[in-house]
């Protein structure tokens, strides 16, 4: 079973959604789509970088657990599909 799991494409789709679902579920926990609605996009760029920083979080976690189970595939693919969100959140930081 851990063999037919440990694929890097397995790790890069688990990389990418999962910071998206945290991400979402920040956004309707704090009700910040009304927020983003009055205000312009420019001001809430800093508050979507900070979402993007926080989505990360799982991801970090997701990877020490499967580094500890050794599942070293899944865990550079998740780490790989966590890039975008990095590069994301700097980029809207600036």
């Amino acid at each position: 079973m851990r063999q037919r799991l440990d694929k890097y494409w397995i790790g890069i789709l688990l990389g990418l959604a999962l910071p998206a679902l945290v991400g979402w579920v920040y956004i309707e926990r704090f009700n910040l789509w009304y927020t983003f609605e009055t205000f312009d996009w420019d001001l809430m760029r800093p508050i979507l970088g900070r979402i993007c920083q926080v989505g990360i979080f799982p991801n970090m976690a997701m990877i020490f657990v499967l580094y500890t189970l050794e599942i070293w595939r899944l865990a550079k693919g998740v780490l790989i599909g966590a890039l975008p969100y990095i590069v994301a959140s700097f980029g809207l930081m600036i």
